[in-house]
């Protein structure tokens, strides 16, 4: 599964490649240090030519301590983390503090390559935490609405300008 994902996020790579418009050229691509995130950020990075590094607060929500739940319960305990983000739900950190950690991540990201665009390659949950506010949307309904691999491009200030996946 994690390679389809990457093969696949390289796809949309040339695709954002080749798009040149509103998104222009990539110059780096900075990834969660998780394993999905990272395999999915080299593979865009090859297709790109460009180089990929690692950065700070931009993995996901972090719930490694949660036991497996079926998948109703597991929405319903999503929806309840979104709905109530200064609560801690599940996890080691509260929605909006898994929010203020990614967002931390990447304006690190930002600042440390001045001038240049960069893609940024991370988790559903915390894109959902951080995109949503943004944009105006409601963080579980986008949460859910995700593609597996999606590209979301957005302006420095989260607002998308466009969203990229496979269409098979």
């Amino acid at each position: 599964m994690e390679l389809t994902a990457a093969l696949a996020m390289a796809l949309v790579g040339v695709r954002l490649a080749a798009s040149g418009g509103s998104m222009g050229s990539i110059d780096a691509v900075v990834s969660s240090h998780e394993p999905k995130a990272l395999a999915t950020a080299r593979t865009l990075s090859l297709v790109l030519g460009v180089p990929t590094t690692t950065g700070t607060d931009l993995e996901e929500h972090h719930r490694d301590d949660v036991p497996f739940m079926p998948e109703a319960e597991f929405l319903r305990t999503v929806k309840r983390f979104f709905g109530r983000p200064d609560v801690l739900v599940f996890g080691s950190e509260t929605a909006r503090e898994a929010e203020a950690r990614f967002r931390r991540g990447v304006a690190d990201a930002l600042a440390s390559r001045p001038g240049k665009r960069v893609a940024v390659v991370s988790h559903g949950t915390v894109l959902a935490l951080a995109l949503a506010g943004a944009n105006g949307l409601e963080p579980f309904g986008l949460w859910q609405s995700l593609k597996l691999p999606e590209a979301i491009v957005v302006r420095h200030d989260l607002t998308i300008v466009e969203r990229l996946s496979l269409e098979v």
